[in-house]
């Protein structure tokens, strides 16, 4: 067969997933995102919202009104509350370069507002889509946005920012910090699914994003070097896509990338899934064919991980997968 899979049984998707995949309005094709786990609980309830780089910090010198701290990743990074709580209020429909205010003076873009107990609350800045609806009672850990790149932005990332009773901002940083909580490197609770990855990473992973683009049609060296060769690539594959182009394969590009895949097909696509399975203890030949022993392959993988093990490669398989 080719490079163009059937599409994956839902059996591949855990009730709980669906019913969050549901709520996205993303469908069992796309939905990357995990549930919160025992293992990942909340430190004394809080959690943080992200992952990424940290940039601009809280009331620096040359940003004195600064209020928060900016992460900043690849557009489409989940967003997640930093602490149980309910909806304050919302902002939808910004677009990068609106410099509109939203329900808190002097913020722009799309965002999420929660109140959280003791009169604290949490927001979160310039996303790309807004997940929650006013008034949701919302748990620590919970999807709640993507990060984007709207409003006065000058690029993908999350401000967020917190405050105590009587509106008064503290440093989010040494806030979670004093909760044993790094911002933008903790995990957050509930958090999994797709790294983001960028010009100079190396390895498997690069490796099956050059596999995945090329079985596109894009031209592209797999050598597992995220070079600028795989950043020409990756942005051409965006663009074709709609998605925004700046080269970085994080969890919208990856779900865009990845295919349902299951015994029979053929190609790139399935030589990406062998480098993975590969890298996930299987000792599969590189070859392009989804045959009985790379089934046998994911089947246990699957059973590892907790996964249906029907053999079909579909968006949770991935998601775990990478």
């Amino acid at each position: 067969m080719s490079d163009s899979p059937e599409t994956a049984s839902l059996t591949d998707v855990p009730a709980r997933r669906r019913t969050l995949l549901a709520a996205l309005g993303l469908g069992v094709g796309v939905g990357v995102v995990g549930l919160p786990s025992p293992a990942m609980a909340a430190v004394a309830g809080w959690s943080n919202p992200t992952r990424g780089t940290l940039t601009s910090g809280y009331k620096t010198p040359s940003r004195p009104t600064h209020t928060g701290w900016d992460v900043a990743a690849s557009q489409g990074t989940p967003v997640y509350a930093t602490a149980a709580g309910t909806v304050r209020d919302i902002k939808t429909n910004s677009y990068p370069g609106d410099t509109s205010s939203g329900p808190l003076p002097g913020r722009s873009g799309n965002s999420v507002h929660l109140n959280h107990a003791d009169s604290y609350f949490s927001y979160y800045g310039h996303l790309h889509r807004v997940l929650v609806s006013d008034g949701q009672q919302i748990s620590c850990g919970q999807l709640i946005g993507l990060m984007g790149n709207t409003g006065n932005s000058t690029g993908p990332h999350l401000h967020f920012e917190i405050h105590r009773p009587r509106l008064t901002s503290v440093d989010p940083r040494v806030f979670l910090a004093n909760r044993g909580i790094t911002l933008g490197s903790t995990a957050p609770v509930g958090s999994t699914g797709y790294p983001s990855v960028s010009q100079g990473a190396s390895g498997w992973v690069p490796r099956v994003i050059q596999y995945l683009v090329r079985a596109r049609g894009i031209s592209v060296v797999v050598d597992g070097d995220y070079g600028a060769g795989t950043v020409s690539a990756v942005r051409s594959f965006q663009s074709g896509r709609g998605l925004y182009a700046d080269g970085l394969v994080g969890p919208i590009t990856w779900t865009a990338l990845v295919l349902p895949l299951r015994e029979g097909n053929s190609g790139d696509l399935v030589r990406g899934l062998q480098t993975a399975l590969n890298a996930r203890g299987a000792s599969l030949l590189v070859d392009g064919g989804f045959g009985s022993v790379t089934t046998s392959a994911v089947r246990s993988f699957q059973t590892r991980n907790g996964l249906v093990a029907d053999g079909l490669v579909g968006p949770v398989s991935w998601s775990v997968l990478i």
